[in-house]
């Protein structure tokens, strides 16, 4: 699976989580680095843990991996 970037996501990778949605659909209050704990190839999405320890499910192509 994929980031935005076409950059293969594999666990333990730092990542860019964009701002929430408008809508008000995302869990989280605004954009962080955090760090893959799973990849769910099946879903299409992406376990990651930010720096308080809280885990969100985010689309993988959504997120970028930080250079």
């Amino acid at each position: 699976m994929f980031d935005k970037k076409g950059t293969l996501l594999e666990k333990g990778q730092e990542v860019q989580v964009p701002s929430p949605k408008a809508d008000g659909t995302d869990i989280w209050n605004f954009g962080f680095n955090g760090i893959v704990e799973d990849v769910l190839e099946d879903r299409g999405t992406a376990i990651v843990v930010d720096g308080d320890g809280d885990y969100f499910e985010i689309e993988a192509d959504r997120l970028k991996v930080a250079e």
